[in-house]
């Protein structure tokens, strides 16, 4: 057993920063060292199960289940129960040095090992804005009663979560008039088969949206897509109009990594791309020969878009996991740390539901798209709850 004091901060409570942090606790309490800290940060106080998004806009009850507090995510992998070490701090990250994080409220945290998963951000209603639990819980709740008044609704972007939403609520509310606008020739990345978005754009028909491909919609800059009721006219690059009072964005996410220019600054070289993604190497530490202790696991890194899936997430966070116990572990075994690299994999599995009955699913050699057996995997391996039994497992159980 060791006794060395040891310090991991994780800033971002996301699919894998909690892969990562329960990894670790649960390593502290069963491998021999009772003195492994943990800190997590996030700028929110509750954990949002993104992936359920599509069906909270239409369902207010099953919203209510995809917010989690974060507060109590570690205090079953305490060591000692009567003497906690973990614990989480609602705070943004505001720099990061070469031994410290410097966060919003002021604090100033030395540590030994940095995990940067603060991931990418959705619009509204993809993710939400609000930074308590309690105010989350109101904002889901308004995002569903503003999908409930409306009567025409413009998705634009056909990517896996506009097609998602698109049909869950042309599903649910086969009387609203709902289009999906997409500027690529298909739906769904690019790297899927044709029939998947075939399939995608025959069952969306089938629950009432209408669907134009190969058109841009011209938007204006002051266009704030918050989720609230606006009569508002758009323009596609083919002239033709689209007349909505509710307009939902799902093109791309948003990175903000601005903690990292105190240190590009004192480094005098860069450690992001041009769209703020963090570099880093074939063990996904950041790139740069000076913070091997330093992980950058999920949507947050530069991998490519084929590895931005909550799958890969995890997977990344395991990668990242094992090589944190293998640093951690070797002043005790008295030699170097061997490190795993990440395989590189990128997603080869897709599965998308379209409203409550219906979906597209490519993966294990098959595609289906049109084929009813799409409508069968994706409505039973997805489609039923959008894996959230599965992470009601990562956290306590909810008080009754």
């Amino acid at each position: 057993m060791s006794a060395r004091e040891i310090h991991v901060i994780v800033v971002g409570v996301s699919v894998a920063g909690i892969k990562v942090a329960k990894t670790l606790a649960t390593f502290g309490k069963t491998g021999g060292y009772p003195n492994l800290r943990i800190t997590l940060v996030d700028r929110n106080a509750y954990h949002y199960h993104a992936l359920g998004a599509p069906r909270s806009i239409v369902d207010k009850e099953f919203g209510k289940k995809l917010i989690f507090p974060l507060s109590t995510l570690l205090t079953p992998h305490e060591a000692d129960p009567y003497s906690p070490k973990h614990r989480f701090i609602h705070a943004e990250l505001t720099s990061v040095s070469a031994t410290n994080v410097i966060l919003s409220d002021g604090q100033s945290l030395p540590f030994d090992y940095l995990v940067l998963s603060t991931g990418a951000r959705n619009r509204l209603p993809a993710n939400l804005r609000s930074s308590t639990l309690a105010d989350a819980q109101e904002e889901a709740a308004r995002m569903h009663d503003t999908v409930a008044r409306a009567e025409s609704i413009l998705v634009v972007g056909g990517g896996a979560v506009g097609v998602e939403m698109a049909g869950e609520i042309g599903h649910a509310y086969p009387d609203k008039s709902v289009t999906l606008v997409h500027s690529g020739p298909r739906l769904l990345p690019l790297n899927f088969k044709p029939a998947i978005s075939e399939g995608a754009v025959t069952k969306l028909k089938k629950v009432g949206v209408t669907v134009y491909l190969n058109e841009k919609i011209s938007i204006p800059a002051d266009t704030p897509f918050d989720c609230t009721i606006r009569p508002l006219t758009l323009t596609g690059v083919s002239g033709r109009e689209y007349t909505s009072d509710l307009q939902i964005l799902v093109t791309g996410t948003q990175l903000h990594t601005e903690y990292m220019e105190s240190l590009e600054s004192a480094l005098g070289t860069p450690l992001r791309d041009a769209r703020g993604a963090l570099l880093v190497n074939k063990y996904l530490q950041l790139d740069s020969p000076q913070f091997t202790n330093i992980f950058v696991p999920g949507d947050v890194n530069n991998l490519p878009a084929g590895a931005k899936f909550a799958l890969k997430a995890a997977e990344q966070a395991a990668n990242v996991a094992q090589n944190l116990i293998a640093l951690i572990k070797a002043p005790e075994a008295g030699k170097p740390a061997v490190l795993k690299p990440w395989d590189g994999s990128l997603m080869n599995l897709i599965l998308v539901p379209i409203g409550r009955n219906m979906g597209v699913f490519q993966g294990m050699g098959l595609t289906l798209g049109n084929s009813w057996w799409g409508d069968v995997m994706a409505r039973n391996m997805k489609g039923k709850d959008y894996f959230l039994s599965q992470k009601e497992k990562d956290f306590p159980p909810r008080k009754p």
